[in-house]
């Protein structure tokens, strides 16, 4: 389609300089062949080259083909934000010959679609694959069709639904199309009727579907998976429980030993509230793709109850989950093409713990060394970790200290690494933060932190800190001295109440302000301790010093303590151990004052709606540690609970 203006460009160029106007002509071509020839890698450096060059520019439609090519090839390779801008720049200079190159502006628009679809910038995508079906004809309209259905597929308006039914005619009435791509254009319009709450009529094409793939096998591929998965989603939403079973069984999911899915490092859902949208009764299933490297890919919702906003923040919220590397790289590479999870939203956030304080402290103190914020914080666990390492070489090589203590302490702190590689880090981190004239508050982190990274010497941690305590530099520092005895009543054991009480009693009578958190953490379990030997009014009174409600939690407070999980192996759900299914659920729940669980839900589950139910129902069993709360309103809320369920 370019050859047109490219010969008379050539000849123009002839009758200047002929050998160049050849040149130009072969790397032009020598480009177009690795592009046709999906080489990407070899094409973008040709059309880089192309772009260097003076004769190149002076023509629009040559200068547009080359940057959108080169934009494609772009977001194939994993530069989407730079194949954007390319196609961007390209784009408007092909329109003019809109008809000559329909293919490159729909494969252009359609990348464009791709990439603002994985942004969850689901307006800019939908008017992105409108583009590429305004220039595409027959067939080709597939790919922009299944594009709208799928981002609008949550709108509920009628309009994903016509777009899907448009595609799903196309792909019927073409007898060249091979039955597995048929089954697949159904598939994604019954994805669209699910989310319509059509659930039968979904049932029903997606059976179909099925067949058009030659039925339940042990031949799959990610297509069939796709169908099944989708097949077992419809089959619960209709009531048939126990074929959602069989079709999930066909997918794959919960078929692994070991429930591997169940060792993330980093795996919230996202919080309910005005803020994200979600109600505490929506319900999501969210796909992903996970890399041998933990870190998320191409987190797509599948089905919610809410509309367009619910079902992005539930993907947003799996986009920053992590797993270690080598617990992803454990895991079949199929198998982790498609994962998919059921997810509701949290009441509350994860709660600072008791050093939360003290680490606000060593914040403060980096943020007046370093004054930039580093590259990787704000970025998912698993993105951040080849992003820090780096930074390390970096920061060593400069003799930049304030970077380096950031990033050895992120080290230091994550789970993503091993704990020998944690605690090498912490300690390099503390000499150069003493080096630095670092306070008292921000070297006794370091001194309890790099104890924790030390699993073989937890038996000693209270010991350790005691030894800190006996300091007296650190004595002498309130926010140390209570940070470490909090930490020791966290670990107190229940016969001993009066060592405990003298520590609490150091904490609420420390220079701290009258309402600084781990006073008032203080006088809560002080309250639990006199609540418990029947002192009732004196709790009360400690109660009240907290400046609480009785409906209230502290920001912090003591983790609360399982006296009883109350699990058995006939908890397990009977028709996942006749299908052989592995999996895991998060559930939360409220602690009563007794100790009891109150209104346990699901918040996470793998495979979605297997052991949702059960997981619940074995948090009902579970008991705690009692706590006082006036009138006897719920000690704490929204704590969580992941049970994993694994086969004998």
């Amino acid at each position: 389609m370019i050859a047109t203006f490219l010969y008379a460009m050539a000849g123009m160029a002839q009758a200047a300089a002929p050998a160049p106007a050849q040149t130009l002509q072969a790397r032009f071509d020598a480009a177009n062949a690795a592009f046709g020839a999906s080489d990407c890698t070899a094409a973008i450096p040709l059309y880089e080259a192309l772009e260097r060059n003076p004769a190149a520019s002076r023509n629009r439609l040559f200068a547009g083909a080359i940057a959108v090519r080169k934009g494609i090839c772009l977001t194939r390779t994993g530069k989407p934000d730079d194949g954007v801008i390319a196609m961007r720049r390209g784009v408007p200079m092909l329109t003019t010959k809109r008809d000559e190159f329909a293919t490159d502006l729909r494969e252009a628009y359609l990348a464009m679609g791709n990439s603002a679809s994985l942004r969850f910038d689901y307006d800019p995508a939908a008017a992105a694959y409108a583009d590429a079906l305004a220039v595409s004809k027959g067939q080709d309209r597939l790919s922009p069709l299944l594009g709208l259905s799928r981002v609008l597929a949550f709108d509920r308006d009628g309009k994903a639904l016509a777009y899907a039914a448009e595609a799903r005619t196309l792909a019927l009435a073409d007898p060249t199309l091979v039955k597995a791509n048929v089954a697949l254009v159904q598939t994604r319009y019954a994805r669209v009727l699910l989310n319509e709450g059509r659930h039968k009529e979904a049932y029903a094409e997606l059976k179909d579907s099925l067949r058009k793939q030659g039925g339940l096998d042990l031949s799959v591929s990610a297509s069939d998976v796709a169908t099944r998965s989708d097949l077992a989603l419809a089959a619960l939403l209709t009531g048939d429980r126990d074929q959602a079973r069989t079709y999930l069984a066909y997918t794959g999911a919960g078929r692994m030993k070991d429930s591997p899915f169940a060792r993330a490092s980093d795996m919230a859902p996202p919080v309910c509230g005005a803020t994200s949208g979600l109600k505490r009764e929506d319900v999501a299933v969210v796909e992903f793709a996970l890399g041998e490297d933990g870190v998320v890919a191409n987190p797509t919702p599948i089905y919610t109850t809410g509309g367009r906003e619910v079902a992005l923040a539930f993907a947003r919220a799996v986009a920053d989950w992590s797993w270690t590397p080598a617990s992803a790289a454990a895991i079949p590479a199929f198998s982790r093409q498609a994962v998919r999870v059921e997810l509701r939203c949290t009441v509350a956030g994860e709660r600072p713990s008791i050093t939360a304080p003290i680490e606000e402290a060593v914040a403060a103190w980096l943020a007046s060394l370093q004054g930039a914020t580093p590259s990787w914080a704000n970025e998912a666990s698993a993105r951040a970790l080849p992003l820090v390492q780096a930074e390390v070489v970096r920061a060593r090589t400069a003799g930049d200290r304030p970077a380096l203590i950031a990033a050895l302490i992120w080290l230091g702190r994550s789970s993503l690494i091993t704990g020998p590689e944690r605690a090498a880090a912490l300690v390099e981190a503390r000499q150069l933060a003493v080096a630095a004239g670092a306070p008292v508050s921000v070297q006794t982190w370091f001194a309890f932190e790099s104890t924790g990274t030390d699993w073989d010497r937890r038996d000693r941690w209270d010991r350790d800190r005691e030894s800190l305590l006996a300091m007296p530099a650190v004595a002498a520092d309130p926010l140390s001295a209570a940070t470490l005895r909090m930490m020791i009543v966290a670990n107190a054991p229940l016969d001993k109440p009066a060592e405990t009480e003298a520590l609490l009693t150091k904490v609420i009578d420390s220079p701290l302000p009258d309402r600084h958190p781990l006073k008032i953490a203080a006088l809560l379990r002080r309250a639990d301790l006199l609540a418990a030997q029947g002192q009732v009014d004196a709790a009360r009174a400690s109660f009240d010093r907290t400046g609480l409600t009785g409906d209230q939690c502290a920001l912090i407070a003591p983790k609360p303590v399982v006296k009883r999980l109350g699990a058995s192996s006939s908890d397990f759900p009977q028709e996942a151990l006749q299908m052989g299914f592995e999996g895991w659920a998060q559930t939360e729940f409220d602690i009563a004052p007794d100790g009891r669980t109150v209104a346990p839900r699901t918040i996470a589950a793998y495979p979605p709606f297997v052991f949702g139910d059960a997981a619940s129902r074995m948090a009902k069993d579970v008991r705690f540690q009692s706590s006082y709360r006036p009138d006897g309103n719920v000690a704490c809320i929204a704590n969580k609970l992941t049970i994993a369920f694994q086969l004998p």
